[in-house]
């Protein structure tokens, strides 16, 4: 299954699976995505043209009902293009997994506010299952619902992060740099009363410290001002000397009252261009543990330096400028930077 989120108006194609059942991922959205430079005041070249980038769970996710009938609220998606805009005119198709029941309608075009919906009608077995929105391009999300109740989680789960990197000449040919690398992986388990970073938002100096320069003190500062009561701990990688490649962090502990993780790292050379996830849950809609949760990153810029190239000289931002992502914009090809994977191992 591929799905895309959103924190702060950016999407990261995302994977999931759960023990036995199709997963799902939570309606707290996520964001991934590496990030390419503003200019010194206009919009970069390349701009791509508009397309279904991500498709957004706006209700009905999450739901229980009773096997075999319609659930109560139907369920809405949302499309938007990679800039987070919505997306009219797209044909949403929806279906059930195997056994799972079915949507009325199967198939809707989205309105002028990117709007899709459908009436779900659940399978005649009890417990989890899922219904998938697909647009063209293999832009796709999960909604989950419960046909009866379903059993409480464990309180806690640990998870084993994967950081792969694909960014190479071949996958984003525009003036690949030589020294093509990643910085230490640096973030956070944390609850929903803190976010540290989003895009459409300024940086923090832990971000802008991070984009620029790879270094995580700062940030780790910034993390760490928040335990215990946002955040439950610091997560820290191994970066990666080369690209591609991939490097592993063994584990990660989250819990029902921490369930989020934000990572990120620098992608260098580079003036100020990162990838990460922000706020991303590790439960589903249904408050299960998710067994395996794959991230699709693209480009994002932490808004403050001005470079528009990999190994452009430094020039700060005046006034810095939000986050954005830049995916399928020049040096950026349309093809993702790499992949987050995060796998239950306990709990």
């Amino acid at each position: 299954m591929t799905a895309l989120g959103d924190v702060g108006g950016r999407r990261a194609s995302t994977s999931v699976r759960s023990h036995g059942l199709p997963p799902l991922l939570r309606s707290i959205p996520v964001i991934a995505a590496l990030a390419a430079c503003a200019d010194s005041g206009t919009e970069p070249p390349g701009e791509p043209p508009r397309a279904p980038a991500a498709i957004v769970v706006v209700s009905g996710g999450g739901q229980e009902g009773m096997a075999g009938s319609a659930l109560a609220e139907a369920v809405v998606v949302r499309v938007d293009d990679a800039g987070g805009s919505p997306f009219a005119g797209a044909n949403v198709t929806f279906s059930a997994a195997d056994g799972q029941g079915s949507a009325d309608p199967a198939t809707a075009a989205t309105d002028a506010a990117g709007l899709a919906s459908t009436t779900w009608t659940l399978g005649d077995a009890a417990g989890a299952q899922t219904l998938t929105a697909s647009v063209a391009a293999g832009v796709s999300t999960d909604i989950r619902a419960a046909a009866g109740e379903l059993p409480a989680p464990p309180d806690s789960a640990a998870y084993s992060v994967v950081f792969n990197a694909t960014w190479s000449a071949a996958t984003h040919p525009t003036d690949y740099p030589g020294g093509a690398h990643f910085s230490p992986l640096i973030g956070a388990v944390h609850d929903d009363g803190v976010r540290f970073w989003a895009s459409g938002e300024r940086a923090t100096p832990g971000i802008e410290s991070m984009a620029e320069t790879g270094g995580t003190s700062t940030l780790r500062s910034e993390i760490r001002a928040h335990l215990p009561a946002a955040v439950l701990s610091v997560i820290s990688g191994p970066g990666l000397g080369t690209s591609p490649a991939r490097t592993t962090i063994s584990s990660v502990v989250v819990r029902g009252d921490y369930p989020l993780v934000t990572l990120v790292t620098m992608i260098a050379p580079s003036p100020d261009w990162f990838v990460g996830v922000s706020a991303l849950s590790l439960m589903d809609d249904l408050g299960q543990w998710v067994d395996e949760l794959q991230v699709t990153l693209y480009p994002y810029d932490s808004g403050t330096d001005d470079g528009t190239t990999y190994t452009s000289a430094n020039a700060d931002s005046s006034p810095k400028r939000p986050i954005r992502s830049l995916r399928g914009m020049t040096p950026f090809s349309d093809a993702p930077i790499g992949t987050f994977t995060f796998t239950r191992i306990g709990g």
